[in-house]
């Protein structure tokens, strides 16, 4: 684990890798309030790294002949609500990642590769927001959703007949009652 300023656990020297025995691991945690998305915390929908939570990066670095390759995981933990029950659900992203640092980065390809160090903060970025889950998040049917009637939930096991109704939730039985008046067409012809 590396130690010192918030700079310093995003960078990483390129003299590591010009040693006689090159220091090709690198390990870091540090807090996700250094990743930021513009003015906020990463995020998608309503998932998102919240500041507190730690960010471990774990890399093995080989000099090639384009630049630098960094392949090893990113990991943290996200929050989000349950789509169901809108309690708080907490996950893991973790996520692959080999990429390239070259001189002339291709846009979307590769990362710059600076004169005296390689800044892991995009990468470490890109890699945790992709990760990040999209759409549904569900709290584990369990204790949490555990006040949802199986009935309701969507969640049954057993198929639900074609030709019978399916169960109305009786938290929205008032809208059954609402009446809209459909407007007549009215032209001229």
């Amino acid at each position: 684990m590396t130690t010192g300023s918030p700079v310093s656990e995003l960078r990483v020297p390129l003299e590591r890798l010009q040693r006689p025995v090159p220091l090709r691991n690198w390990n870091a945690d540090f807090d996700a309030s250094l990743l930021r998305d513009g003015d906020g915390p990463l995020q998608v929908g309503d998932v998102s790294v919240k500041a507190g939570k730690t960010v471990r990066v774990e890399l093995i670095l080989d000099q090639v002949r384009e630049g630098v390759v960094a392949a090893g995981t990113i990991s943290t933990t996200w929050n989000g609500d349950c789509s169901r029950c809108l309690r708080p659900v907490e996950g893991m992203a973790t996520a692959e990642v080999e990429e390239l640092f070259e001189e002339h980065p291709r846009e979307g390809e590769s990362y710059p590769l600076h004169e005296e160090f390689i800044d892991l903060e995009p990468m470490v970025r890109d890699a945790i927001l992709l990760e990040l889950p999209v759409g549904v998040v569900r709290c584990v049917l369990t204790e949490e959703c555990s006040d949802l009637s199986p009935e309701y939930s969507g969640d049954t096991e057993e198929e639900v007949d074609s030709e019978a109704s399916p169960a109305v939730d009786p938290r929205w039985a008032p809208l059954q009652a609402l009446v809209f008046e459909e407007k007549e067409d009215h032209r001229d012809t």
